[in-house]
């Protein structure tokens, strides 16, 4: 079983899709999420564009202007999907695997910069997550906080506490486990190398 996420900040371009579509054929994920997408309207034609032609299905949260936008797709022979839901900054599947039989529920999600919609996420985000009870879960995408001073890398040396704390409250309150990063410490690095943090993570329940 393969999933992928990926901020793809903007599927406008064709280079972008291409992109894509290339590490779609190199991973052959089971089910595909994106952040960023920045696009109002998507449809059958642009997944076919980034999945191929092989049997899939999709689900998508519209950007507010050029800002976010989210999209699921997924591989229909492997995942049956029963549902989907749109929150506000993510986008939810609950299916199954259908060669195991494993019921699951996945969040893609996209969190803002902003300090206060953030912490609104985190709340909304939990309950959802504790009327699931013990479910298969998974939430993965670009979280837009660290929750460690070792998770950020900056010339300014700014590490807002707030952040880190309301960020390991809604970890621990949802009793989340991270899963490790390999090869690397960092998902996101400015244009000038110089800033970097881990913002992408997939979560788990235990």
């Amino acid at each position: 079983m393969s999933l992928v996420s990926w901020n793809v900040w903007g599927l406008g371009g064709w280079e972008k899709r291409k992109e894509v579509k290339d590490l779609v054929k190199e991973k052959l994920p089971f089910v595909l999420c994106l952040q960023e997408t920045k696009l109002q309207l998507i449809d059958g034609f642009l997944c076919t564009s980034l999945w191929g032609n092989s049997k899939h299905d999709y689900s998508y949260s519209s950007s507010v202007g050029a800002s976010g936008g989210l999209l699921t797709v997924w591989d229909t022979s492997e995942v049956e999907v029963w549902a989907s839901v749109r929150g506000d900054r993510f986008l939810m599947i609950h299916g199954r695997f259908i060669k195991s039989n494993d019921e699951f529920y996945l969040f893609n999600l996209y969190a803002p910069c902003d300090q206060r919609a953030k912490q609104a996420l985190w709340d909304s985000l939990a309950a959802c997550l504790h009327s699931l009870g013990s479910r298969n879960v998974c939430l993965c995408g670009d979280f837009n906080s660290v929750w460690s001073l070792e998770e950020r890398w900056s010339v300014r040396d700014v590490h807002p506490t707030q952040e880190f704390t309301s960020f390991n409250e809604f970890i621990e309150a949802c009793v989340l486990i991270d899963l490790p990063l390999n090869n690397r410490k960092f998902t996101w690095f400015k244009g000038d190398r110089r800033s970097m943090s881990r913002l992408d993570r997939f979560f788990l329940f235990e």
